[in-house]
């Protein structure tokens, strides 16, 4: 998922990305005093695809929790405007993470980032992977106390995936990221059908999913925002429903002013579990800017550190500054480049490129050691491995060799190469060293969020960096959503078929070592075709107020609230 213009901290835009808005910033265990830190244990695969079928119930196993006093949490939001909470347009990570709290679906990641039941009572899913039958909890309801029955999860589904949602354009949509394997996904997406062929409902509160193709992420990704189940009736009669919505999720909005607060309250009758939580509180705008100093101000419960005050906060007594968490995300900065514009159409000077770019020394001097050096686009610990690095080791002789392999050797002039992107430390470490070492012009260009959104969505950028976190615990969602020739999040037109049948062959495996191993085969083919220049993997610093209690951080940042608590 992209990363949205809300997280810019002060010292590298895009790096520390969610550093300005604590939502997301929370990964991995806390504690954890190496960058690297520790992972989740190996996701288990959710489809039985060739083998016995597979029945999953709910077990609504919470962690105890020992609230005391207010049970109120203060947070900062994002620094620009809100765009909307509708599940269907969350296409970056802040209108996810809100989407989350407001909206719910059939299934949700726990804390070990397993696929679980949610709004579902009970999953069965098929010998062959295909069918996945839902049966939805008795006490489902909406925040105002009506059934959410099947007919809600259909129309909630096929709205994520329609263009007709947002006027026509489906690139504005999130729904076909994660819903694309559905039967009849394709037509929808298209505006070749209104009704989604693969989903019907066995009755007012059982619904079938049948897939075009087995698919063993499909359950992480039905947890994916972009899934949440809305009000249908609500969203199709007032286009601005959102702004008060009857929601499916753990909160509802008690309070809204844009660009300066938000406030959420509890929804007693959520059928999981209510929250221990009862209110939200998010500052907006202006009012969220600086987070760390609102912090030290007693102003905010949790907050971003930035990279200068971790030492002294190690140093510092938790009591009085808090406790705080450094965090590897399952997110990745990188540069993608076209491989059809003028440099880069030329395999010998993507080499080159590649071979110039000092990216060990990126992360130990630009970055004093506190993010993770790339090693490729997969980050390290998914599914439970370290991955090989792909990537040609740094050598200024050997590039400058592929440089004069190229057909730019013979004195012809290297057109410029254009990178663009929000935040573009990478590019512009790229520009200085690379630029300089090969001898050739690098531009920089920055834009803002619209245009840049924009402009990926319609493939406009010969080249463009951007920061990337994981929407569910699998590779795929790195090398599927961003480069297989079908997705729809592919910016550089990318087209391998060789890469997107191991995709597929690993979409069809069970065993995780063996889908590992496809991946990683995947992955070597995207840097070997000079597509990728990864430039890091994200590691996040946070501190809380030692009331805080529950917080869960995984690798995929702070995914919901409602387990959380105060004690005060």
């Amino acid at each position: 998922m992209r990363n949205s213009p809300s997280w810019k901290p002060a010292r590298a835009a895009r790096i520390g990305a969610a550093i300005a808005f604590t939502l997301a910033l929370l990964t991995a265990p806390a504690g954890a005093a190496d960058p690297r830190g520790a992972t989740p244990t190996p996701v288990v695969i959710d489809g039985a695809v060739g083998g016995a079928p597979v029945v999953l119930e709910a077990t609504d196993a919470r962690p105890a929790a020992t609230p005391t006093g207010e049970q109120t949490i203060r947070l900062a939001g994002p620094t620009d405007p809100i765009d909307t909470f509708d599940p269907a347009l969350a296409k970056d990570a802040t209108a996810a993470f809100f989407a989350r709290q407001l909206f719910r679906g059939l299934t949700r990641l726990d804390a070990d980032l397993n696929a679980v039941p949610e709004l579902a009572e009970r999953i069965e899913i098929s010998a062959d992977g295909l069918t996945y039958t839902f049966a939805l909890r008795p006490g489902a309801t909406f925040q105002d106390g009506s059934p959410i029955l099947a007919a809600d999860v259909i129309g909630s589904l096929t709205r994520a995936l329609s263009p007709a949602t947002t006027g026509g354009e489906a690139t504005l949509l999130g729904g076909p990221t994660y819903l694309s394997d559905i039967e009849g996904a394709a037509d929808v997406v298209a505006g070749r059908a209104e009704t989604l062929r693969g989903a019907r409902a066995l009755d007012d509160r059982t619904v079938e999913i049948r897939l075009a193709h087995p698919r063993a992420t499909f359950l992480m990704k039905l947890a994916a925002a972009a899934a949440s189940i809305v009000d249908v009736e609500q969203a199709a009669a007032d286009p601005e429903w959102w702004r008060q919505p009857n929601t499916s999720g753990p909160f509802r909005i008690a309070g809204w002013e844009p660009d300066e607060a938000l406030t959420l309250e509890a929804v007693p009758g959520f059928a999981p579990g209510a929250p221990h939580l009862e209110r939200v509180e998010f500052r907006l705008g202006p009012n969220a800017g600086n987070a760390f100093n609102l912090y030290q101000a007693d102003q905010l419960d949790v907050a971003g550190a930035p990279f200068s005050a971790v030492d002294r906060i190690l140093e510092a007594d938790p009591e009085t500054v808090g406790n705080l968490s450094i965090a590897p995300m399952f997110a990745t900065e990188y540069i993608a480049f076209r491989t059809d514009v003028a440099p880069m159409d030329d395999p010998e000077f993507r080499k080159a490129i590649a071979l110039a770019f000092p990216r060990a020394q990126f992360s130990e001097v630009a970055l004093a050691g506190q993010k993770l050096a790339a090693t490729g686009l997969v980050p390290p610990g998914m599914l439970g491995r370290d991955w090989d690095d792909p990537m040609p080791p740094y050598d200024p002789g050997a590039a400058r060799a592929a440089l004069e392999r190229s057909r730019y050797g013979d004195g012809q002039p290297v057109p410029p190469l254009q990178i663009y992107g929000l935040g573009t430390i990478g590019a512009t470490t790229l520009r200085d060293t690379v630029g300089k070492t090969l001898g050739i012009e690098i531009d920089v260009i920055s834009v803002e969020w619209p245009t840049f959104a924009a402009g990926l969505a319609n493939r406009e950028f010969p080249a463009y960096e951007l920061h990337w976190i994981a929407d569910y615990p699998d590779p795929e969602t790195f090398l599927w959503s961003l480069f297989d020739s079908r997705s729809p999040d592919n910016y550089v037109g990318y087209n391998n078929p060789e890469f997107d049948a191991l995709l597929d062959a690993a979409a069809a495996t069970i065993d995780v070592d063996e889908r590992a191993d496809l991946y990683e085969r995947a992955q070597g083919l995207l840097v070997d075709d000079g597509v990728i220049l990864p430039i890091l993997h994200d590691v996040r610093y946070t501190v809380m107020r030692p009331a805080v209690h529950g917080l869960v951080e995984t690798p995929l940042g702070i995914l919901y609230l409602d387990d959380v608590w105060m004690e005060h």
